[in-house]
Order: structure tokens, then sequence, then C-alpha cells
């Protein structure tokens, strides 16, 4: 099981569809964050503006009701029938039974129309009694209450037991207009939980919201909800609204007809937004999410059919050319992208063909041309040991000066058939030099001196192999050669700086060459067959050709040969190498 959930994660389609997942799901989140948290503070805001609209909506209503309550109390306590009512009880006139009955109806009809109305009294002051609508004479606990009342609104400061509500008395005195007497009091009794449910259209209580109407004298006037008494440290001003970490809270003056401004306090639940808003979220998130997961597919499906399959043909197709098949052309249909990597691809193929082609010809040309050096390297070879038969018999025959110039001819030809490799020191460079003028000896005599002056410290240099030979022969042949006349060759050599001078003069017959130019500079000015007739006349133009090639081809075009040559006083071939130095 592990080897397998490895192959699928290391498979790169999964790693690119979880990429995808990564890159698509990652900015979606951070987008919904924030605006959850831009939604947060909206709806935060607009709950605050909403429950102190609800709040002004409870206290106009509250105002406006216990607006009506007083005139419908003012039209009570200035009804003809109630005034007459209360003088004959003055009076003690006993002919009230009409106006009993009449008041009765007048209250009864009060209570009947405005369901929150749980009582209206009519007190009069002289008889001391006092007559409410369809309950006749109530208790003293009401009389004494209504006694002191006179315009004014008063709570009773607890729920009544027998009405299970908060009751509020409105009263007004009756006086009488010809004495400006108080002959009495209306006095009104209501029903705060029926009132505020007239206010609030009848929908009942709600019990995460808690509304409380409080009297000048922190009597409670009406309360719904929970109410600790603790909400005044979280309102810092009337008519503010104020949030904590679980509610919001708003308080408001009510202004009441005859007493001083009520306290309305009124609180509801911050709800967490995810309580809010996951019923709307739940359905935009699942739609997300499917959204998600099909442009992750559809990504994938597009990246295998446009990368992952081309790909998977190119990398076929190499194997095969790995193998040796260099006929694994690319053919696939796909992108213009992918098609000119084939295209390349086909070109590198057929580029690689053409090399091992060449290759394979170049070794075949090699093979020739070593077969061919073989073949030619027979007349040398017999020439070698030919002269080595010539050294042993002049050795047998007693004839030194015969077999030393055998000798040098042998080292000569040993040197020039590469016996002991390309480069040799600058010693044996001069051994070989020497070599060359003993057997010069035999043709000019003394007629032809060597001299050298070369410091010991580049004897050990390495030098090209037959580099002074052919340089020396250049200076006997066509310089001294045709003087008739003794002639000295010298051969010099030190090191300036990191570089090391070989250089060879003779006294000959020399050539023109320009001042400030060289031989090979001179040749080329001069141009025409003349020039260079003279030149091949003066040099052995093969040899000195082929030493300034083999400098430029062994150290590069930046050590070269100078030439430089007068008629009738010589010529100077100088030459500067780089210094490597052999093993001594």
């Amino acid at each position: 099981m592990p080897s397998l959930f490895s192959h699928l994660i290391n498979r790169f389609q999964l790693r690119i569809l979880l990429y995808l997942l990564v890159a698509i799901t990652l900015p979606l989140f951070v987008a919904i964050y924030v605006g959850n948290h831009q939604f947060s503070s909206y709806s935060e805001r607009a709950m605050m503006q909403d429950i102190d609209k609800q709040h002004d909506q409870l206290v106009q209503g509250v105002q406006r009701e216990l607006s009506d309550l007083t005139e419908i109390t003012h039209r009570l306590a200035a009804d003809y029938g109630i005034l007459s009512l209360a003088k004959r009880q003055e009076a003690a006139n006993p002919t009230t039974a009409d106006l009993n009955a009449y008041v009765n109806s007048l209250l009864s009809e009060q209570t009947e129309h405005t369901r929150y109305i749980e009582q209206a009294c009519l007190t009069v002051l002289a008889s001391n009694r006092t007559l409410c609508a369809q309950a006749g004479e109530v208790d003293g606990k009401l009389m004494l209450q209504g006694k002191s009342l006179n315009k004014r609104f008063e709570p009773l400061g607890e729920e009544v037991s027998h009405a299970n509500a908060y009751l509020l008395t409105y009263s007004e005195s009756m006086i009488d207009r010809a004495s400006t007497q108080e002959l009495g009091k209306v006095i009104i009794w209501i029903n705060m939980n029926k009132l505020m449910k007239e206010i609030t259209g009848g929908t009942g209580k709600n019990t995460s919201y808690t509304h409380v109407l409080l009297a000048p004298d922190k009597r409670m006037v009406y309360r719904d909800g929970v109410y600790t008494g603790d909400w005044q440290g979280g309102v810092q001003e009337l008519g503010s609204v104020h949030k904590d970490g679980t509610r919001i809270y708003s308080v408001k003056q009510v202004d009441v007809i005859g007493n001083d401004p009520w306290l309305s306090y009124y609180d509801a639940p911050l709800l967490p937004d995810s309580l809010r808003a996951w019923p709307a979220y739940r359905i935009w998130l699942i739609v997300l999410i499917g959204l998600v997961i099909v442009l992750s597919l559809g990504g994938i499906l597009l990246f295998i059919s446009t990368v992952t399959k081309p790909l998977y043909v190119l990398k076929a197709l190499m194997n095969r050319a790995e193998r040796g098949d260099l006929r694994a052309y690319w053919t696939f249909k796909s992108a213009d992208a992918w098609m000119q990597v084939g295209q390349s691809y086909n070109q590198m193929l057929n580029r690689l063909e053409d090399l091992i082609k060449q290759v394979k010809r170049e070794e075949s040309l090699k093979k020739e041309a070593e077969m061919e050096a073989l073949h030619y390297q027979l007349n040398p070879h017999f020439l070698y040991n030919t002269l080595n038969t010539i050294k042993w018999v002049a050795k047998l025959h007693k004839t030194p000066q015969i077999s030393e110039v055998v000798s040098a001819l042998v080292r000569l030809l040993q040197a020039s058939l590469g016996k002991k490799g390309d480069f040799i020191t600058l010693r044996d460079e001069m051994g070989l030099t020497h070599d060359y003028m003993a057997i010069q000896r035999f043709r000019y005599g003394d007629r032809i001196q060597l001299q050298t002056h070369v410091d010991d410290i580049t004897l050990g240099c390495l030098v090209p192999r037959m580099l002074l030979q052919p340089l020396v022969e250049n200076a006997i042949i066509h310089g001294i050669g045709p003087t008739k006349r003794e002639g000295v060759i010298t051969i010099r050599s030190w090191l300036d700086r990191d570089l090391l001078f070989c250089q060879v003069e003779d006294n000959g017959v020399g050539m023109q060459v320009a001042e400030g130019s060289s031989g090979w500079e001179a040749m080329q000015a001069a141009g025409g067959a003349q020039a260079e007739r003279m030149l091949k006349e003066r040099m052995s133009g093969v040899g000195i050709s082929h030493i300034r090639e083999k400098i430029k081809l062994i150290y590069g075009p930046e050590f070269k040969m100078h030439i430089t040559s007068k008629p009738g006083e010589g010529t100077t071939v100088r030459m500067f190498l780089p210094i490597h130095q052999g093993e001594e």
C-alpha cells in the first residue's frame, strides 16, 4: 500500500492536479476570508442600524400610545356626564342611576376599544368612592393608588399577580368650570405587556432581545427579556448604539406627558458571523468548491493533452535515438510550440547522422594515411639501415672520418624520423646542428665556422624538433656558399622575461629588405615572379616556411619568426618562443 501511494504521489499528472488545486483554492479562500471580513463589518454595521431603527420604532410607538391615552383620559375628565355624576355625588343627590349607567358604559367602551387598557375608573373626592368599568367598586388598594395621581403616569413597580403584567396608571383631575374646584379623578390602568404587543404587531416575545422602560426614579415600567441591571456600564450616552463581544446596546429617551423623560433600554444579540452567514455561505461554498474541482480537472486534462502527452512522445523518440535509431523522427501533431521543438529535434537527428558519417569518413581517411605513411617510411628505414652498414664497414677498414660522418648522418636521420618525439631540448637540438656541420665540413672544409653563444639556462628548454638545422642549412647554401669566401654562422639563445629567443646569423650575401620590415613583408611588398624567384634562390623556401608554419601551429599566431638582412652583410633569423622546461 505505501508503494502504491508513493507511486500515485510521484505521478506527474497528480502533482500538477495538486498544484492547480492549491493555485486556485488558495486565492479563492483568501478572497472568501477577505470578503467574509468585509461582510462581517458590513453586517455588524447593518445590524446596529437595524437595532437602532427597531428601538426608534418602539420608542415612537410608546410615545404615540401614551399620547393617545392622555387624550382619552382628557376627554373622559371633561365629559359632561362624568362631571354631572361627580357633582351629584358631591351634593349627596341619590338620583344618579342613569348617570351611573352612562358613566359605566362610557368607561367600558374605552376598555373594549383599547385592548391594553385594563381598567378605567372614576374617583369622586367628596364621597371617596371609585366607579370602575365592569367592575364596580374596587378595593382600597386601587383607591389609595388613585388618590395620589394628577396627570401622571405611575408604574406599580412590579408585576401585578392577578394580571401577570406590568401595570401603569394615568390620571387626570375633573375640574368644575364654574367653581374651579376639583371634583375627582379619572384613572386609566394600562397593561404595558399588551401595549408593547400592540406596538410590535403582536409577534410575541423574542427571548434573544431585551427591552426595558425605566421611570426617572429607576422604577421599572416594563421589561421584556433578561435584564441584569448592568446595561448602563456599556452605554456612554443617550441615543447611541454600542456593542461588545456578544450584544448590541441602545438607550433612548422616551418623552412622557406630565412626567420627566423615561429611559428605554434595548439590546439584541450579536450573532457570530458563521451562524448569521452560514445558510447563505453553505450554498456558495458548495458551488465554489465544485467550481474549483471542475476547473482543476479541466486544467489537468488540458495540461495532459497539450504538455504531458507530447512530452512522453518526445521521450520515447529520444529513447529510440539513444539506442541508435536515428530515424526516430517527430511526426506528432500538437501545438505550435511543440511542433517547433519537434522540428529542432528532427534537425538534431539529421545533424547527428551527418556527424557520424563524417567521423567514419575521417577515420577511414586516417587509416589510409597511416598505411601510406608506413609505405613511405620504408625508404627512410632502408636508408637508415644502409648507413649503419656503411658505418660498420668504415670502422672495420679503419676510416674514422667516414664513420663519424655516417654516425652524424644517422643521428640526423633519427631526428627527422621522430625517434625522440616532437619536442627536444635545446641542448639536443644544438647537438643535431653540430652533427650537420660535421657532415658539411667534408664539402666546405674549414671555410665555414659555427659559433654558439647560448645561455646555459636555455639548454634545458624544450623546442620543436629540427628547429635550427634548416636555418643553418639555408645560411650555408644560400648565404655563405655563393660568396666563395670564409663564412661564420652564429647561433644565439637567451631568455627575456617569459620568452625564449633563438637567433641564427650569417655573414653571407644577404638580400634587400626595407628598413622597419621583415623578409616576409619584403616578399609580399615586392610581388611578382622576380621577387619570388629571388627569395627562393636566397633561402630554401620550403624549410623556412615549414618552420614558420610549425611555430604558428604549435604556439599560436602571436609567436613568430623575423628575418632581417642587408645585401653584402648577411642575414639574421630570430624566433621567440614560450619557455617550456624539459627534464634535465
